[in-house]
């Protein structure tokens, strides 16, 4: 008997190390990231993130999923978290390494409620506005980048253009992410002083004919700033105007210079800006994703970060249409000139 016991010992033996070796060998499962978008995917804003994020994913063997939450035409809180839950779900059941969260509705409604402190997704998150603090942010799971309006360079860059603009209203809309805005603002003035214009006051308004009432009592001063202005609703529908017919009708009435903050001000007739990227915001987010496809990588390792460039924007069709005569300096230091 003790023959048949030491082959059935051995073969079991072999079963073993075949079954060790072959997970030794076999490939590892393939990379799968989840971008999560707040807003819709035809919003400009969105696109360039990902751009941003291609560019830094490109060569990198990766499978990407995206999802848009659409919060700026659904404005339905149920129908938002159920939106939410439904990714949560696709999240459990395809396990993806990482999420790159984006904007400040996908933190709220998806990952503090549904990935926060789990061992797996990592997350990072981009387009930031609110404080850190708000999310729960940084933690074990969790890093990213946030988002930062260069609004001291953007009005500075206004007063070169336009050495008469001493008063300078800033419209934008009710949203959260406007107050947040708003509130790194008054941050910037309480630590660096006073912007370049001496009289600079804010207008925030809930609906599409207020800010057409805002803008034409703005015609008095000498720059008009823009913010956020994508969930002004119509009075007489309740529905969101689209930004491109906001823009439009502004253009056709607006005698002020313009100034801007965002990229998406380059498709909307602003005469000039320092512009925040949305290809930055992406190109660093997914800098970070690609690092933390390597499993021994948490995203706690990774410090937060903030975007730094600023795109010096100019829109000389702008110019002329407004009667601005811009110094050549200027135009031959931009980033980016509309002519």
């Amino acid at each position: 008997m003790r023959w048949p016991v030491a082959c059935l010992f051995c073969i079991l033996s072999l079963c073993v190390v075949a079954t060790a070796l072959a997970d030794a060998v076999a490939p590892a499962r393939p990379a799968l990231l989840f971008v999560v978008h707040s807003y819709d995917d035809d919003f400009i804003w969105c696109r360039n993130i990902d751009r941003g994020l291609q560019t830094a994913l490109r060569g990198f063997p990766v499978t990407i999923r995206t999802f848009h939450l659409d919060a700026k035409h659904d404005l339905d809180p149920a129908s938002q978290r159920r939106k939410a839950l439904a990714i949560a779900s696709r999240i459990t059941e395809e396990k993806p390494q990482v999420v790159v969260a984006v904007d400040d509705a996908v933190q709220e409604l998806l990952v503090v409620p549904h990935l926060l402190g789990r061992d797996t997704p990592q997350v990072v998150f981009c387009g930031v506005n609110a404080p850190l603090a708000r999310y729960g942010y940084p933690a074990p799971n969790v890093t990213g980048v946030s988002e930062r309006w260069h609004v001291r360079e953007s009005l500075s860059l206004l007063r070169k253009i336009v050495p008469t603009a001493r008063r300078v209203v800033l419209l934008t809309d009710g949203s959260e992410s406007s107050d947040y805005m708003l509130a790194d603002i008054r941050a910037d003035l309480r630590q660096g002083g006073p912007y370049a214009v001496e009289d600079f006051s804010i207008r925030q308004v809930q609906t599409f004919q207020q800010w057409q009432k805002a803008v034409l009592a703005s015609q008095e001063a000498q720059g008009l700033a823009f913010g956020l202005y994508f969930s002004l609703r119509d009075e007489a529908t309740g529905s969101v105007v689209p930004a491109e017919a906001e823009a439009r009708w502004t253009d056709t009435v607006n005698r002020v210079p313009t100034v801007g903050f965002a990229d998406y001000v380059r498709e909307h007739g602003q005469l000039c800006g320092v512009l925040e990227s949305a290809h930055e915001q992406g190109l660093i987010a997914g800098g970070m994703a690609r690092l933390l496809f390597d499993p021994m990588l948490r995203a706690q390792t990774l410090p937060l970060r903030t975007n730094q460039e600023g795109i010096v924007f100019l829109n000389l069709k702008t110019a002329e249409r407004l009667g601005v005569s811009v110094p050549f300096e200027i135009i031959q230091s931009a980033s980016e000139v509309i002519q």
